[in-house]
Protein backbone atom coordinates (compact mmCIF):
# COMPACT_ATOMS: atom_id res chain seq x y z
CA UNK A 1 0.00 0.00 0.00
CA UNK A 2 1.36 3.40 -0.79
CA UNK A 3 1.08 7.03 0.87
CA UNK A 4 -1.79 7.77 -0.83
CA UNK A 5 -3.47 4.84 -0.47
CA UNK A 6 -2.85 4.51 3.12
CA UNK A 7 -4.00 7.85 3.73
CA UNK A 8 -7.22 6.92 1.76
CA UNK A 9 -8.09 4.25 3.85
CA UNK A 10 -7.30 5.65 6.82
CA UNK A 11 -9.29 8.52 5.71
CA UNK A 12 -12.46 6.41 4.97
CA UNK A 13 -12.42 8.81 1.75
CA UNK A 14 -15.01 8.66 -0.38
CA UNK A 15 -15.61 8.15 -4.39
CA UNK A 16 -16.30 11.42 -6.62
CA UNK A 17 -19.81 11.72 -8.19
CA UNK A 18 -22.10 13.95 -9.17
CA UNK A 19 -25.83 14.65 -7.32
CA UNK A 20 -28.52 16.13 -7.18
CA UNK A 21 -31.57 15.56 -9.72
CA UNK A 22 -32.84 11.87 -9.56
CA UNK A 23 -29.98 9.77 -10.40
CA UNK A 24 -26.61 10.04 -9.50
CA UNK A 25 -23.19 9.30 -12.05
CA UNK A 26 -20.07 8.30 -10.84
CA UNK A 27 -16.37 8.79 -12.34
CA UNK A 28 -16.15 6.54 -14.77
CA UNK A 29 -13.19 4.18 -14.49
CA UNK A 30 -9.82 5.27 -15.24
CA UNK A 31 -10.60 8.87 -14.51
CA UNK A 32 -7.79 10.73 -12.46
CA UNK A 33 -8.91 13.61 -9.90
CA UNK A 34 -6.53 16.17 -9.27
CA UNK A 35 -6.41 18.66 -6.28
CA UNK A 36 -5.30 21.95 -5.72
CA UNK A 37 -5.17 24.62 -2.85
CA UNK A 38 -3.69 27.79 -2.07
CA UNK A 39 -1.13 29.06 0.19
CA UNK A 40 -0.81 26.56 3.59
CA UNK A 41 1.22 28.40 6.55
CA UNK A 42 0.86 26.14 9.39
CA UNK A 43 2.67 27.50 12.97
CA UNK A 44 0.66 26.19 16.26
CA UNK A 45 1.36 23.58 19.16
CA UNK A 46 -0.70 20.80 17.38
CA UNK A 47 -0.36 21.27 13.55
CA UNK A 48 -2.29 18.68 12.52
CA UNK A 49 -5.50 19.94 14.51
CA UNK A 50 -5.73 22.78 11.62
CA UNK A 51 -6.64 20.30 9.05
CA UNK A 52 -8.67 17.17 11.09
CA UNK A 53 -11.97 18.30 9.60
CA UNK A 54 -10.75 18.03 6.10
CA UNK A 55 -8.32 14.95 6.56
CA UNK A 56 -11.05 13.12 4.25
CA UNK A 57 -11.51 15.44 1.50
CA UNK A 58 -7.51 15.95 1.10
CA UNK A 59 -6.75 12.11 0.84
CA UNK A 60 -9.30 11.89 -1.84
CA UNK A 61 -7.71 13.25 -4.95
CA UNK A 62 -4.70 11.42 -6.58
CA UNK A 63 -2.57 14.02 -6.96
CA UNK A 64 -2.84 16.99 -3.98
CA UNK A 65 -0.71 20.14 -4.39
CA UNK A 66 -0.29 23.51 -2.61
CA UNK A 67 2.02 25.79 -2.59
CA UNK A 68 4.24 25.98 0.79
CA UNK A 69 4.02 30.03 1.92
CA UNK A 70 7.39 30.57 3.69
CA UNK A 71 10.32 28.18 5.20
CA UNK A 72 9.81 26.15 8.94
CA UNK A 73 13.04 26.49 10.92
CA UNK A 74 14.41 26.79 14.47
CA UNK A 75 17.39 28.94 13.10
CA UNK A 76 16.24 31.29 10.80
CA UNK A 77 18.68 33.39 8.53
CA UNK A 78 16.70 36.34 6.90
CA UNK A 79 18.10 37.77 3.48
CA UNK A 80 18.71 40.82 3.45
CA UNK A 81 15.69 42.13 1.43
CA UNK A 82 12.91 39.71 3.68
CA UNK A 83 10.17 42.46 5.21
CA UNK A 84 8.07 40.96 8.00
CA UNK A 85 9.44 37.26 8.09
CA UNK A 86 6.76 34.34 8.33
CA UNK A 87 8.99 31.18 9.64
CA UNK A 88 7.09 28.37 11.43
CA UNK A 89 8.89 26.46 14.07
CA UNK A 90 10.50 23.29 11.94
CA UNK A 91 8.79 20.66 13.51
CA UNK A 92 5.21 22.53 11.77
CA UNK A 93 6.76 21.39 7.98
CA UNK A 94 5.76 17.30 8.56
CA UNK A 95 1.99 18.16 9.11
CA UNK A 96 2.12 18.52 5.20
CA UNK A 97 3.28 15.27 4.32
CA UNK A 98 0.85 13.40 7.03
CA UNK A 99 -2.21 14.82 5.82
CA UNK A 100 -1.81 14.07 1.99
CA UNK A 101 0.22 16.76 0.05
CA UNK A 102 2.08 15.06 -2.63
CA UNK A 103 3.63 18.48 -4.55
CA UNK A 104 4.37 21.61 -3.00
CA UNK A 105 5.61 24.81 -4.77
CA UNK A 106 8.00 27.06 -3.33
CA UNK A 107 8.15 29.93 -5.69
CA UNK A 108 6.75 32.77 -3.63
CA UNK A 109 6.92 36.11 -1.40
CA UNK A 110 7.98 34.42 1.76
CA UNK A 111 10.03 31.31 0.68
CA UNK A 112 13.43 32.86 1.67
CA UNK A 113 12.39 35.01 4.69
CA UNK A 114 14.35 31.81 7.20
CA UNK A 115 17.22 32.24 4.35
CA UNK A 116 18.36 29.95 1.67
CA UNK A 117 20.05 27.63 4.06
CA UNK A 118 16.22 27.17 5.58
CA UNK A 119 14.68 26.53 1.83
CA UNK A 120 16.81 24.10 0.78
CA UNK A 121 16.52 22.03 4.24
CA UNK A 122 12.71 22.03 4.01
CA UNK A 123 12.86 21.13 0.22
CA UNK A 124 15.11 18.09 0.73
CA UNK A 125 12.68 17.17 3.89
CA UNK A 126 9.58 17.15 1.50
CA UNK A 127 11.85 15.15 -0.69
CA UNK A 128 12.54 12.55 1.90
CA UNK A 129 8.84 12.29 3.06
CA UNK A 130 7.51 11.67 -0.54
CA UNK A 131 6.56 14.97 -1.00
CA UNK A 132 8.00 16.85 -4.57
CA UNK A 133 8.44 20.63 -4.98
CA UNK A 134 8.77 23.19 -7.72
CA UNK A 135 9.64 26.60 -8.26
CA UNK A 136 12.79 27.00 -5.89
CA UNK A 137 15.83 25.16 -5.56
CA UNK A 138 19.64 25.36 -5.45
CA UNK A 139 20.21 27.27 -8.66
CA UNK A 140 17.80 28.49 -11.13
CA UNK A 141 18.00 25.06 -13.23
CA UNK A 142 16.88 23.78 -10.48
CA UNK A 143 13.99 26.24 -9.62
CA UNK A 144 12.78 25.82 -13.23
CA UNK A 145 12.66 22.14 -13.50
CA UNK A 146 9.00 20.71 -13.45
CA UNK A 147 8.06 17.99 -10.53
CA UNK A 148 6.87 14.83 -12.46
CA UNK A 149 4.06 13.13 -11.06
CA UNK A 150 1.95 9.70 -12.00
CA UNK A 151 -1.60 9.09 -11.72
CA UNK A 152 -4.01 6.32 -12.99
CA UNK A 153 -0.82 6.08 -16.01
CA UNK A 154 -0.77 9.91 -16.66
CA UNK A 155 2.31 11.87 -16.01
CA UNK A 156 1.88 15.37 -14.57
CA UNK A 157 4.40 17.52 -15.05
CA UNK A 158 4.29 20.83 -12.39
CA UNK A 159 5.63 24.48 -12.67
CA UNK A 160 5.84 27.22 -10.22
CA UNK A 161 6.75 30.75 -10.89
CA UNK A 162 6.62 33.55 -8.38
CA UNK A 163 5.57 36.90 -10.06
CA UNK A 164 5.31 38.89 -6.36
CA UNK A 165 8.50 38.52 -4.12
CA UNK A 166 11.42 40.58 -2.55
CA UNK A 167 13.93 41.28 -5.04
CA UNK A 168 16.61 39.12 -4.45
CA UNK A 169 14.59 36.06 -3.58
CA UNK A 170 14.98 34.76 -7.14
CA UNK A 171 17.05 32.26 -7.72
CA UNK A 172 19.98 33.35 -10.58
CA UNK A 173 22.78 30.88 -12.14
CA UNK A 174 24.12 28.77 -9.15
CA UNK A 175 22.48 30.77 -6.33
CA UNK A 176 19.63 29.48 -4.78
CA UNK A 177 16.25 30.75 -4.51
CA UNK A 178 13.25 30.76 -6.57
CA UNK A 179 11.55 30.62 -10.41
CA UNK A 180 10.38 34.36 -11.06
CA UNK A 181 8.13 35.31 -13.45
CA UNK A 182 8.49 39.28 -13.57
CA UNK A 183 6.19 42.04 -15.32
CA UNK A 184 7.18 46.08 -14.35
CA UNK A 185 4.32 47.98 -14.10
CA UNK A 186 3.44 51.02 -16.58
CA UNK A 187 1.27 53.80 -14.50
CA UNK A 188 -0.90 55.98 -16.60
CA UNK A 189 -3.72 58.30 -15.73
CA UNK A 190 -6.64 57.17 -15.05
CA UNK A 191 -8.63 59.84 -17.00
CA UNK A 192 -6.96 60.02 -20.83
CA UNK A 193 -8.01 63.94 -21.76
CA UNK A 194 -7.80 65.39 -17.65
CA UNK A 195 -5.43 65.86 -14.98
CA UNK A 196 -6.13 63.70 -11.76
CA UNK A 197 -3.58 64.54 -9.24
CA UNK A 198 -3.56 61.74 -6.38
CA UNK A 199 -6.03 59.48 -8.15
CA UNK A 200 -5.04 55.99 -8.63
CA UNK A 201 -3.52 55.57 -11.85
CA UNK A 202 -4.24 52.89 -14.22
CA UNK A 203 -1.77 49.80 -14.02
CA UNK A 204 -0.70 47.97 -17.07
CA UNK A 205 2.58 45.56 -17.10
CA UNK A 206 5.30 45.07 -19.80
CA UNK A 207 6.14 40.88 -19.27
CA UNK A 208 10.27 40.94 -18.26
CA UNK A 209 11.51 39.03 -21.84
CA UNK A 210 14.37 36.51 -20.25
CA UNK A 211 11.87 35.37 -17.81
CA UNK A 212 9.17 34.65 -20.10
CA UNK A 213 11.54 32.85 -22.08
CA UNK A 214 12.56 30.51 -19.80
CA UNK A 215 8.70 30.23 -19.13
CA UNK A 216 8.40 29.47 -22.45
CA UNK A 217 11.38 26.51 -22.57
CA UNK A 218 10.07 25.24 -19.38
CA UNK A 219 6.84 24.33 -20.67
CA UNK A 220 7.99 22.94 -23.88
CA UNK A 221 10.18 20.54 -21.87
CA UNK A 222 7.55 19.48 -19.44
CA UNK A 223 5.46 18.55 -22.58
CA UNK A 224 8.26 16.27 -23.48
CA UNK A 225 8.55 14.87 -20.57
CA UNK A 226 4.75 14.54 -19.67
CA UNK A 227 1.34 13.95 -20.66
CA UNK A 228 -0.04 17.32 -18.98
CA UNK A 229 1.91 19.84 -17.46
CA UNK A 230 0.68 21.96 -15.05
CA UNK A 231 1.58 26.11 -14.17
CA UNK A 232 1.76 27.60 -10.77
CA UNK A 233 1.51 30.82 -10.12
CA UNK A 234 2.18 33.24 -7.03
CA UNK A 235 0.77 36.46 -8.34
CA UNK A 236 -1.90 39.15 -8.08
CA UNK A 237 -2.93 42.12 -6.23
CA UNK A 238 -3.92 40.98 -2.46
CA UNK A 239 -5.50 44.58 -1.38
CA UNK A 240 -8.12 44.17 -3.68
CA UNK A 241 -11.07 41.84 -4.28
CA UNK A 242 -12.11 39.89 -7.14
CA UNK A 243 -9.77 42.27 -9.29
CA UNK A 244 -7.66 40.13 -11.92
CA UNK A 245 -4.35 42.37 -13.10
CA UNK A 246 -3.52 41.80 -16.77
CA UNK A 247 -0.58 39.88 -15.60
CA UNK A 248 -2.44 37.02 -14.03
CA UNK A 249 -4.82 37.33 -17.62
CA UNK A 250 -2.49 37.50 -20.32
CA UNK A 251 -0.11 34.58 -18.69
CA UNK A 252 -2.56 32.62 -17.92
CA UNK A 253 -3.89 32.22 -21.74
CA UNK A 254 -0.52 32.40 -23.02
CA UNK A 255 0.44 29.43 -20.85
CA UNK A 256 -2.18 27.32 -22.14
CA UNK A 257 -1.28 28.43 -25.77
CA UNK A 258 1.92 27.45 -25.37
CA UNK A 259 0.62 23.53 -23.99
CA UNK A 260 -0.23 24.18 -20.31
CA UNK A 261 -3.30 22.15 -19.47
CA UNK A 262 -3.95 23.72 -15.74
CA UNK A 263 -3.42 27.25 -14.66
CA UNK A 264 -3.48 27.71 -10.50
CA UNK A 265 -3.14 30.57 -8.98
CA UNK A 266 -2.19 31.68 -5.11
CA UNK A 267 -0.86 35.09 -3.48
CA UNK A 268 -4.44 37.32 -3.08
CA UNK A 269 -5.47 35.35 0.24
CA UNK A 270 -8.98 36.06 -0.88
CA UNK A 271 -11.00 33.77 -3.79
CA UNK A 272 -10.46 34.76 -7.09
CA UNK A 273 -12.77 33.71 -10.32
CA UNK A 274 -12.39 30.37 -12.41
CA UNK A 275 -12.78 29.70 -16.08
CA UNK A 276 -12.23 27.53 -19.22
CA UNK A 277 -9.79 28.76 -21.68
CA UNK A 278 -9.08 26.61 -24.99
CA UNK A 279 -10.98 24.11 -22.80
CA UNK A 280 -8.35 24.22 -20.36
CA UNK A 281 -9.02 25.24 -16.53
CA UNK A 282 -7.91 28.19 -14.59
CA UNK A 283 -7.34 28.83 -10.73
CA UNK A 284 -6.91 32.36 -11.06
CA UNK A 285 -7.15 32.59 -7.14
CA UNK A 286 -7.81 29.73 -4.36
CA UNK A 287 -6.27 31.87 -1.57
CA UNK A 288 -5.29 30.33 1.32
CA UNK A 289 -6.04 27.12 2.60
CA UNK A 290 -4.76 27.21 6.47
CA UNK A 291 -2.74 30.25 7.36
CA UNK A 292 -1.52 31.00 10.50
CA UNK A 293 0.10 34.67 11.12
CA UNK A 294 1.26 34.38 14.07
CA UNK A 295 1.20 38.38 15.25
CA UNK A 296 2.95 37.92 18.59
CA UNK A 297 6.14 36.72 16.81
CA UNK A 298 6.34 40.03 15.24
CA UNK A 299 8.14 43.43 16.05
CA UNK A 300 6.13 44.45 18.96
CA UNK A 301 5.70 48.07 18.42
CA UNK A 302 4.33 47.22 14.79
CA UNK A 303 1.82 45.30 16.62
CA UNK A 304 1.05 47.91 19.12
CA UNK A 305 0.45 50.68 16.51
CA UNK A 306 -2.11 48.40 14.72
CA UNK A 307 -5.95 49.24 14.80
CA UNK A 308 -7.44 46.07 15.95
CA UNK A 309 -10.43 45.92 12.98
CA UNK A 310 -13.89 44.82 12.67
CA UNK A 311 -15.35 42.44 10.51
CA UNK A 312 -16.89 45.44 8.50
CA UNK A 313 -13.67 47.33 8.12
CA UNK A 314 -12.86 47.07 4.52
CA UNK A 315 -9.27 46.84 4.73
CA UNK A 316 -7.49 43.92 2.75
CA UNK A 317 -4.10 44.23 4.76
CA UNK A 318 -2.55 42.41 7.57
CA UNK A 319 -4.31 43.99 11.09
CA UNK A 320 -5.65 42.48 14.06
CA UNK A 321 -9.48 41.36 13.87
CA UNK A 322 -11.61 40.73 17.07
CA UNK A 323 -11.86 36.87 17.70
CA UNK A 324 -9.45 35.62 14.81
CA UNK A 325 -6.55 35.60 16.56
CA UNK A 326 -4.57 33.37 13.72
CA UNK A 327 -6.42 35.50 10.72
CA UNK A 328 -5.42 39.02 11.09
CA UNK A 329 -6.95 39.70 7.58
CA UNK A 330 -10.29 40.39 6.03
CA UNK A 331 -13.64 38.51 6.34
CA UNK A 332 -13.37 37.58 3.14
CA UNK A 333 -9.71 35.42 3.38
CA UNK A 334 -12.16 33.19 6.09
CA UNK A 335 -13.77 31.66 2.59
CA UNK A 336 -11.44 28.76 0.79
CA UNK A 337 -11.70 26.16 -1.51
CA UNK A 338 -10.64 23.01 -2.65
CA UNK A 339 -9.93 22.53 -6.36
CA UNK A 340 -10.48 20.22 -8.52
CA UNK A 341 -9.90 18.73 -11.91
CA UNK A 342 -10.98 15.47 -13.43
CA UNK A 343 -8.96 13.81 -16.27
CA UNK A 344 -10.91 11.93 -18.93
CA UNK A 345 -7.82 10.02 -21.37
CA UNK A 346 -5.38 12.37 -19.90
CA UNK A 347 -7.04 15.49 -20.46
CA UNK A 348 -9.29 18.11 -18.10
CA UNK A 349 -12.98 16.97 -18.93
CA UNK A 350 -14.18 18.70 -15.55
CA UNK A 351 -13.06 21.31 -12.76
CA UNK A 352 -14.76 23.29 -9.56
CA UNK A 353 -14.37 23.04 -6.12
CA UNK A 354 -15.48 22.11 -2.86
CA UNK A 355 -15.87 25.31 -0.66
CA UNK A 356 -14.63 25.49 2.45
CA UNK A 357 -14.28 27.99 5.64
CA UNK A 358 -11.68 28.63 8.35
CA UNK A 359 -12.22 28.59 11.65
CA UNK A 360 -11.53 31.28 14.26
CA UNK A 361 -8.89 28.91 15.58
CA UNK A 362 -7.68 28.42 12.22
CA UNK A 363 -8.62 25.26 11.33
CA UNK A 364 -10.32 24.54 7.93
CA UNK A 365 -13.40 22.72 7.21
CA UNK A 366 -15.45 22.03 4.16
CA UNK A 367 -19.14 23.79 4.14
CA UNK A 368 -22.13 22.66 2.00
CA UNK A 369 -23.11 24.74 -0.99
CA UNK A 370 -26.62 24.30 -0.02
CA UNK A 371 -25.82 26.00 3.28
CA UNK A 372 -25.63 30.13 4.16
CA UNK A 373 -21.66 28.89 4.59
CA UNK A 374 -21.43 27.15 1.74
CA UNK A 375 -24.05 29.19 -0.58
CA UNK A 376 -21.44 32.70 0.46
CA UNK A 377 -18.27 31.10 -0.62
CA UNK A 378 -20.08 29.67 -4.04
CA UNK A 379 -21.46 33.24 -4.59
CA UNK A 380 -18.34 34.95 -4.24
CA UNK A 381 -16.28 33.25 -6.70
CA UNK A 382 -19.41 33.71 -9.33
CA UNK A 383 -19.02 37.20 -8.77
CA UNK A 384 -15.59 36.76 -9.42
CA UNK A 385 -15.86 35.35 -12.43
CA UNK A 386 -18.87 37.82 -13.66
CA UNK A 387 -16.96 41.18 -12.42
CA UNK A 388 -13.64 40.02 -14.44
CA UNK A 389 -15.76 38.77 -17.31
CA UNK A 390 -14.31 35.27 -17.18
CA UNK A 391 -15.04 32.46 -19.77
CA UNK A 392 -16.82 30.69 -16.24
CA UNK A 393 -19.60 30.22 -14.11
CA UNK A 394 -20.27 28.03 -11.01
CA UNK A 395 -22.93 25.36 -11.78
CA UNK A 396 -25.35 24.63 -8.89
CA UNK A 397 -27.56 22.79 -10.31
CA UNK A 398 -26.28 19.42 -9.50
CA UNK A 399 -23.59 18.79 -7.10
CA UNK A 400 -19.93 16.84 -7.39
CA UNK A 401 -19.54 14.73 -4.41
CA UNK A 402 -15.39 14.34 -3.25
CA UNK A 403 -15.32 11.96 0.07
CA UNK A 404 -18.58 12.91 0.94
CA UNK A 405 -18.05 16.44 0.61
CA UNK A 406 -20.53 18.64 -1.85
CA UNK A 407 -18.99 20.71 -4.25
CA UNK A 408 -19.90 22.58 -7.95
CA UNK A 409 -18.84 22.61 -10.97
CA UNK A 410 -17.24 25.62 -13.75
CA UNK A 411 -19.37 25.64 -16.89
CA UNK A 412 -18.40 27.66 -19.80
CA UNK A 413 -20.97 30.18 -20.33
CA UNK A 414 -19.54 31.62 -23.99
CA UNK A 415 -18.28 28.62 -25.43
CA UNK A 416 -14.72 27.89 -25.88
CA UNK A 417 -12.63 31.03 -25.35
CA UNK A 418 -9.92 30.68 -28.52
CA UNK A 419 -9.29 27.74 -30.59
CA UNK A 420 -9.92 24.53 -28.62
CA UNK A 421 -7.16 22.02 -28.16
CA UNK A 422 -6.66 18.84 -29.43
Amino acid sequence: MNRRQFLRSSAAAGVVALVGGPSVVRAADGDVLLGFVGDLLTDRDDPDEAYAPVRDLLAAPDVLFGNLEGPYSDKPRSVPSAGLALVPPARNLDVLSRVGFDVLSLANNHILDGGREAMLENRQRLHEQGVSTCGAGGSLEEARAPAILEAGGVKVAYLAYASVFPRGYEARGSLAGLAPLRAHNFYQDLIDDAYTPGADPRVSTVPDKADHDNLAADIAAAKEQADLVVASFHWGDHFKAHHLTDHELRTARLCIDLGVDIVVGHHQHVLRGMEWYRDRPVFYGLGHFVFDVRLDRWPEEMVAAMPVLDDDADYYGVAPRRGWPLMPLHPEARMTALGYVKLAEGAPSEFGFVPCRLNPDGAVRAVDPETPEGREVVDYVDHGCMSQRLNGRVDTSSYVEIAGHRGVRIRRPFGPIGATRE
